[in-house]
């Protein structure tokens, strides 16, 4: 963080650490037995890439705001357009269309070296195989792309005077887009040829594993953020969130619809470790009584370091409200938790599809939260499903190399738990929402100071 609200790598960690892991990898594993590797990684972060293959400056990461100023002025230019008005929904702060222009508005010296623009796990592959490319949902979530056409929008490119050279291939996130380098072979002490396929951005590769593209039903990733995912097998663009162009193969159609409550599960540590001075995190959970849930008088607003999907703050902040003299420890770390799932409840609301789900799958670190879990349903209203085996991104990314290898993958019989809600607890929630609403409504009159 060389200034505040800044966040930058060097995107070179990464392939050190990647090379590393594969290095120790085969000193376990036989090299021979390896069929493919699959990749995903942080969606957004932006890379600046000469024509050596070697990152220009830091790579600006997903969650940074240099670029607040820039945002209005951007949505103005792309609203100009007609078929890139619906781009001017999703640029925001972090942005690689936001990353990009500010990197030619500063540090031009850096952007005339550009010769690739590519997203975080696209350098990873770059190192490993030497070819530049990415995959539909890193394309389709980066603000140069058209949802319309499945492609870079040459209106964007028109609009910001870009040079349409910059952009690499588009490859479905299954396909194979070329082996283990000989250079990289030779650092990991093996010989033998890997396919390396292209990969996809976090999000749709923890929806994958879940199965969340098998049965069409939402998923919650309780992470570093908050992120709701709403997968349709149609193509339907909806009007609020982002839209991701999953595109597992070359025949498949589907598309998540996303929203992110920037702070997440971080509210939850930040509370126990910032405020609390606690890491005790179980004790701290068992010390709320079961008959508080629905009853709390104490409201959380968990937006503590902007929102970009319901409200395109980046400066808006957290709050309590309910505050009294008689407030106690358990009822504001419940409010920490519920506030959560308030926010989660307001993103799916405005993002569902036409049909209800049958339930929601839960993942991610706040997922091991049996309180939280129950907060979760009871908030929703609807059956959760917490799938017991841990099922992550880089599941999803193993799940694409075999589908790239074989051209076909059976998800496996998961072990996983099914938690519903509570009438009685679900209705008093159900009253707690709209007064969450309603202090939503109150807060962001006082925008983001």
């Amino acid at each position: 963080m060389p200034h505040e609200g800044w966040t930058e790598i060097e995107p070179d960690i990464w392939v050190e650490i990647v090379l590393k892991g594969l290095k120790e990898l085969f000193q376990h594993i036989p090299v021979e037995v390896v069929a493919g590797i699959g990749i995903t990684g942080q969606m957004h972060t932006t890379v600046f890439v000469n024509k050596h293959g070697h990152s220009v400056r830091p790579a600006i990461m997903w969650n940074d705001n240099r670029t607040k100023d820039m945002i209005p002025e951007i949505k103005q230019r792309l609203i100009s357009n007609e078929k890139s008005a619906h781009i001017a929904k999703i640029v925001s702060t972090g942005s690689p269309l936001a990353n990009l222009l500010w990197v030619r508005e500063y540090e031009n010296d850096y952007y005339q070296q550009i010769y690739k623009l590519l997203i975080a796990k696209d350098y990873v592959k770059l190192k490993l195989t030497d070819t530049f490319t990415t995959d539909y949902c890193d394309a389709s979530t980066s603000s140069f792309y058209d949802l319309h056409t499945d492609s870079w929008s040459p209106e964007v490119q028109e609009l910001f005077g870009l040079n349409s050279n910059i952009f690499p291939d588009i490859k479905s996130a299954a396909t194979k887009i070329g082996v283990l380098s000989e250079n990289v072979c030779r650092l990991l002490g093996i010989d033998c040829t890997i396919p390396v396929v292209s990969g996809t951005g976090d999000n749709v590769a923890s929806a994958l594993a879940s199965g969340c593209f098998q049965h069409d039903q939402p998923l919650v990733s309780l992470g570093t953020s908050g992120v709701v995912v709403i997968p349709n097998k149609q193509h339907q663009l909806k009007e609020r969130g982002k839209n991701v162009v999953a595109k597992l193969t070359n025949m498949d159609s589907s598309i998540i619809t996303q929203g992110t409550v920037q702070a997440g599960a971080k509210v939850n540590s930040w509370w126990l470790e910032k405020i609390l001075q606690t890491d005790k995190y179980s004790q701290e959970q068992e010390l709320i009584s079961q008959d508080l849930l629905g009853e709390n008088g104490v409201l959380f607003f968990p937006h503590m370091n902007g929102e970009k999907t319901l409200f395109a703050s980046p400066d808006l902040k957290g709050a309590f409200l309910g505050l009294c003299l008689e407030t106690t420890r358990s009822e504001m770390y419940l409010a920490v938790l519920e506030g959560l799932a308030f926010g989660i409840r307001q993103l799916y609301e405005t993002m569902k599809n036409d049909s209800s789900p049958d339930y929601f799958t839960i993942v991610g670190g706040g997922a091991k939260s049996e309180l939280w879990i129950k907060i979760f349903t009871n908030v929703l209203g609807y059956p959760i499903k917490r799938i017991e085996t841990s099922q992550e991104a880089v599941h999803g990314a193993a799940i694409l190399a075999i589908m790239g290898v074989k051209e076909i993958f059976t998800f496996p019989v998961t072990k996983s738990q099914i938690i519903y809600p509570d009438s009685e607890i679900a209705a008093k929630y159900n009253f707690r929402y709209k007064k969450y609403l309603k202090m939503t409504q109150h807060l962001l009159l006082f925008g983001g100071d």
